[in-house]
């Protein structure tokens, strides 16, 4: 059934959110935000090249795979369709549709990036380099919202000048989207610098009654609290407030411990199958103690069932915590990982995990593992 785009705006309007952050937002990390309470979370930005010919393949798990000559570009479950929003990269509004149109089913929104200031979205003037090609960047927001049946948002960050950033909402606003996301820092500044909340204020006066979704410097609820109180947002994106910290998104402040958080990560990663490196990285940005034994055990763990074995999480475990989660305990199958081999469930699905040359694949989960992000910001210690 079509969602009403004019309707569905009010789902931005008030909430926290998981933001779009390459190599950690993939979909452990959305599942954990979700059970916590996040109200919508958006996939790591997915260049749209590399969605064009990816075949679908839905598992008995309710995990959906979208496939390119064998490699895993994204990966999503059935559960969390009417909360996922699916972040493009693009620079073409043809190309931007044709892979909208492939993943459409799954998401119940589209989102353009226009604020990420790195190489691998930069290029082919993706990214922050929308700011400054307004015409292409609106061109790509109307194609989007004239023909698919979800609503579309994008994000953005914030130009020098205050009177620029105006101008460019105010044309954003009249494509049709249903919400923009301000990052408060312009493309040049990083996450060492503060956030500039004020700018916010201007920008949702501008565009009244779209919603403006507040992105920078929200590391609990405590400071989305503050933060509506100081700009009159009221819902916002938390990116780098997740390490450790998914309690962020629990609206009863119900704090779940670090060791906690990376044990049901893991369970989760192993049972959607999430590529191996890929979570290997994202714990490693979740365990703050880099001087323990546990992390150095961890820099060397080459499968899943080693991790199980360093964090200590039995069988049983396994088993309570899948048929308790409400986001997985509708699937068919729990499988028993303690008798897959290598510690890892098996699979029939040909997916590479140790390469990925195509440039095109631009949100990493290989390629941009060596790399670094305004939004997750590498520790000294590499995998």
């Amino acid at each position: 059934m079509e969602i009403h785009k004019t309707s569905q705006m009010d789902r931005y309007r008030t909430g926290l959110f998981l933001a779009p952050m390459v190599r950690i937002g993939t979909l452990p990390m959305r599942i954990l935000a979700l059970e916590q309470g996040a109200d919508l979370v958006w996939t790591p930005e997915i260049v749209d090249k590399s969605m064009v010919d990816c075949e679908r393949v839905q598992e008995e798990s309710g995990v959906v795979r979208y496939l390119r000559k064998g490699t895993e570009i994204f990966a999503c479950h059935v559960s969390e369709k009417s909360k996922l929003i699916f972040q493009i990269g693009s620079a073409d509004p043809e190309i931007a549709l044709s892979a909208a149109k492939v993943v459409e089913q799954d998401v119940s929104g589209f989102d353009l990036n226009c604020g990420c200031p790195k190489k691998f979205s930069l290029q082919g003037g993706m990214g922050a380099s929308l700011l400054y090609n307004p015409d292409l960047l609106c061109s790509i927001l109307k194609n989007l919202v004239n023909n698919v049946s979800v609503p579309v948002t994008c994000k953005i960050r914030v130009l020098p000048s205050e009177e620029e950033t105006i101008k460019l909402v105010k044309r954003l606003a009249e494509t049709g989207i249903s919400a923009i996301t301000v990052h408060c820092r312009t493309r040049d500044m990083r996450y060492r610098t503060r956030a500039m909340w004020d700018r916010i204020i201007g920008i949702k006066a501008a565009v009244d009654p779209l919603p403006v979704v507040l992105n920078g410097d929200v590391f609990s609820y405590d400071i989305f609290l503050e933060a509506k109180e100081k700009t009159g947002i009221t819902s916002a994106m938390v990116a780098r407030g997740v390490y450790g910290k998914i309690s962020v998104f629990s609206k009863n402040k119900t704090i779940l411990s670090e060791y906690e958080m990376i044990k049901r990560y893991i369970v989760i990663a192993e049972y959607t199958k999430n590529l191996y490196p890929n979570s290997k990285y994202t714990l490693l940005q979740i365990l703050s103690e880099t001087k323990s034994e546990k992390y150095f055990l961890l820099q060397k763990a080459k499968t899943y069932g080693q991790l199980r074995e360093i964090f200590d999480i039995a069988q049983e475990y396994v088993d309570d915590y899948l048929e308790s989660n409400e986001f997985l305990k509708h699937t068919k199958l729990i499988p028993d990982f303690s008798n897959a081999s290598n510690g890892q469930p098996h699979t029939t699905l040909k997916r590479v995990a140790d390469k990925n040359k195509d440039k095109d694949f631009g949100n990493g989960l290989l390629e941009a593992i060596n790399s670094s992000s305004d939004e997750s910001p590498l520790k000294k210690e590499k995998l």
